[in-house]
């Protein structure tokens, strides 16, 4: 990342300038003690002043320490500082212990290492193992802070819900806690987090609704609780009473999204189709009359 540096900025010091800039003081000591700070082409310490037009270049490359493997990912969009992915159906973002090597993330190292760059993985949005669609990696901590400090980030999914809900749209305030007894379930529940999601129809189908839905906050599971609660499961969707019958896993998918990029100091906006099981699920299924 480089910087030149302007009157406005001429006489601070170099960690003056980067804090002003959104450079955390953990960041900023880690990129002090790897020698990661150059001004006019030589090392700087954070105490060096500044003058109008120095240069200011900042190393912010990290290594992962995720194993590299070639699990396939389809590219929306990359710079040097993240990559946007269409995720697919059925992969684990994030490696755990049952998912040492063949997650996006151990994808996305693979991709950067075939190019000759080194970067981390620090997803900026969620996506379950079988929801799919628009996911934005940031490829170091810092430009993943501050997207998620400006923090105006819009989401639109796309889901296909058992049944046929009459109202065209409405908004769905519950709040989620994690189920007792259970890892990994939630459930609507008094003791639990604030839970908005947003919901409109597309369409109506003779035993399904296709929904766009906006989840204001950003629970796990949000959608799939929410409106497994309103009495509309997301098809396939077995752990929150979805039949699978059809499609195989819950039909939902991040169809876009849109966030304030720091980098390029503009709105950046991301869509990816919806999937072939998703189509095949409503083509299935005539038309409510």
């Amino acid at each position: 990342m480089k910087f030149i540096v302007d009157e406005t900025s001429q006489g601070l010091t170099v960690g003056e300038f980067l804090k002003v800039n959104g450079f955390s003081s953990r960041t900023m000591r880690r990129l002090k003690l790897g020698g990661k700070i150059s001004l006019n082409g030589v090392s700087a310490y954070t105490n060096t002043r500044i003058c109008c037009n120095d240069v200011i270049e900042i190393d912010l490359a990290e290594e992962s320490g995720i194993v590299p493997s070639p699990v396939l990912i389809n590219i929306l969009y990359e710079d040097d500082h993240i990559i946007v992915l269409n995720k697919q159906p059925g992969v684990v973002v994030h490696p755990t212990a049952f998912h040492y090597d063949d997650t996006i993330a151990n994808g996305v190292i693979y991709y950067l290492h075939q190019k000759g760059k080194r970067g981390g993985f620090h997803p900026v949005n969620r996506l379950d193992r079988d929801t799919t669609g628009v996911l934005i990696i940031a490829l170091n901590q810092h430009i993943h802070n501050l997207i998620q400090t400006h923090g105006r980030m819009k989401k639109r999914y796309t889901a296909v819900v058992e049944g046929v809900i009459k109202e065209d749209e409405g908004v769905i305030d519950e709040r989620i806690a994690r189920r007792e007894g259970s890892l990994i379930e939630r459930c609507v529940s008094e003791r639990g987090q604030k839970a908005v999601t947003r919901f409109k129809v597309v369409r109506r189908l003779k035993n399904l609704t296709v929904l766009d839905i906006e989840p204001v906050t950003g629970r796990t599971h949000q959608i799939r609780v929410h409106l497994s609660y309103k009495g509309h499961p997301v098809a396939g969707d077995t752990l929150y009473g979805g039949k699978n019958d059809i499609i195989k896993r819950q039909a939902l998918h991040c169809t876009e999204m849109t966030f304030f990029y720091p980098v390029k100091g503009t709105y950046l906006s991301f869509k990816a189709p919806i999937p072939e099981d998703m189509v095949y699920l409503i083509s299935r299924s005539q038309d409510w009359k």
